[in-house]
């Protein structure tokens, strides 16, 4: 019996399943190495291999312990400090950023909080190469943001 195990946005409408996130993180330039190599083997690559690679690939390789595949897709395993909490984040492709930024900031239930509210909220249920950096622009070139000030 074959299950599908889809990633949820934030909202109900729209769900993405694993053979989409997976084809999409194959498509990822960054992602692409290090799935392929969780894919065909459990061995973390030496860095003689990954260093030909961007930086970003070389961040994800960083976190090869923490980086786990359920159902082809990658996802990084993240505990809090006392090993009290764990959630699964689905490593995020590029072409999925903006979306996710919509649906955790800009939309009725994202609210247009500001940057720790809204990097929390990704961080809930996803994970990606200068996540941070990425949310900071974001909320500062929101235009309603700024028009509120």
């Amino acid at each position: 019996m074959e299950t599908d195990i889809s990633a949820k946005v934030l909202t109900t409408e729209d769900a993405w399943s694993s053979s989409e996130v997976q084809k999409a993180q194959l498509e990822d330039p960054a992602i692409r190495p290090i799935l392929e190599r969780k894919l065909n083997s459990e061995d973390r690559p030496s860095w003689q291999e990954i260093a030909p690679e961007s930086p970003a690939t070389k961040r994800y390789w960083a976190l090869w312990d923490s980086l786990h595949l359920k159902d082809g897709v990658l996802y990084r395993k993240w505990e809090s400090d006392g090993g009290s909490s764990c959630c699964w984040q689905l490593i995020l492709p590029k072409s999925r950023i903006q979306e996710v930024l919509r649906e955790t900031h800009d939309s009725a239930s994202g609210g247009h909080f500001g940057v720790m509210k809204t990097l929390s909220k990704t961080r809930e249920r996803f994970y990606w190469d200068r996540l941070r950096a990425d949310v900071e622009k974001w909320c500062r070139e929101c235009h309603a943001c700024g028009a509120r000030k």
